[in-house]
């Protein structure tokens, strides 16, 4: 039976009052569950039982919001949790993200929980987009997943990675639809790492799908030579490329990950300039620069 057959047949429309949601949820004090369209109004409404939790998150709240918005919010099988007395146990940041959003949702709500439980709610580890790419049996899902995190951040314009707002799963799943060539990417930074393990796959992947937007073909001989380095003279930008993170890595242990992509754009850029590049420097703290 489909979600909205579920929803249509058994009749769980959405209550209007905090009095008809806990006749909607009573058996007897015993627990249940109902699925519901929650309303904006009614998720306000009892974010006023909200007396005891967790602090709230504010950038957990953000990405509900734009997957509520964005069409992306399918009913799952998580819910809304209320104790005996209708007090809020679980769900505090999805009510939040449905007043702030302004959607309805269609959602699981139990009721009649005793109190206490609330101690064991989420501590279970949260599925990661790689976990969700895995479980669609997606190759190189790891190296997959975090390119479409590099990727999603720099199509929203920070060019330093170093804002705390993060892509959803739904976000992610969107961006690797919109650009399948992604996974192209990974594939190639894989091969690269393993010649050349000297830049994180995830920046190689970043590097290489911005770069085969502008030139396939360049692209593609860009990386072979990042991996082996063969037959490039002296003053090279790849060779540059490939000292550099070398050396820095064999002094400074761990390299900025955003300065591995600015590394990579440097050198890129002065390639098909045909300029040579005898050393490569980037300043601290400065944005990424775009690949020409």
């Amino acid at each position: 039976m489909s979600t909205a057959l579920a929803v249509q047949d058994l009749s769980y429309a959405s209550p209007t009052t905090l009095k008809q949601l806990d006749s909607l949820l009573s058996n007897g004090g015993a627990p249940s569950a109902r699925i519901i369209v929650l309303q904006p109004v009614m998720a306000s409404r009892l974010l006023r039982r909200n007396t005891h939790n967790r602090n709230l998150r504010a950038s957990a709240v953000e990405d509900y919001v734009r997957d509520i918005q964005s069409g992306s919010w399918p009913l799952n099988g998580e819910a809304i949790k209320l104790d005996v007395h209708g007090n809020v146990l679980d769900g505090q940041h999805r009510l939040h993200a449905v007043v702030k959003a302004g959607t309805p949702v269609t959602t699981f709500i139990v009721g009649g929980l005793p109190p206490e439980t609330q101690a064991t709610m989420d501590s279970g580890l949260r599925r990661t987009t790689s976990d969700a790419l895995s479980l669609a049996d997606e190759s190189n899902a790891t190296t997959v997943a975090a390119i479409l995190r590099r990727v999603w951040a720099w199509e929203q314009g920070d060019r330093k990675f170093t804002r705390r707002v993060k892509p959803t799963t739904a976000e992610c799943t969107a961006l690797l639809k919109k650009h399948p060539e992604i996974r192209r990417s990974a594939e190639i930074a894989t091969r690269t790492r393993a010649a050349f393990p000297h830049i994180p796959q995830s920046a190689l992947g970043t590097a290489h799908f911005l770069f085969n937007a502008i030139d396939p073909d360049e692209c593609t001989w860009f990386f072979q030579r990042v991996g082996d380095g063969v037959g490039l003279s002296s003053g090279h930008p790849i060779l540059a490329l490939r000292a550099r993170v070398t050396s820095e890595r064999a002094k400074e242990g761990r390299i900025p990950w955003a300065r591995h992509l600015a590394y990579q754009v440097y050198a890129w850029n002065a390639v098909r300039e045909d300029r040579p590049l005898s050393r490569l420097l980037v300043r601290p703290d400065t944005p990424v620069p775009n690949p020409k």
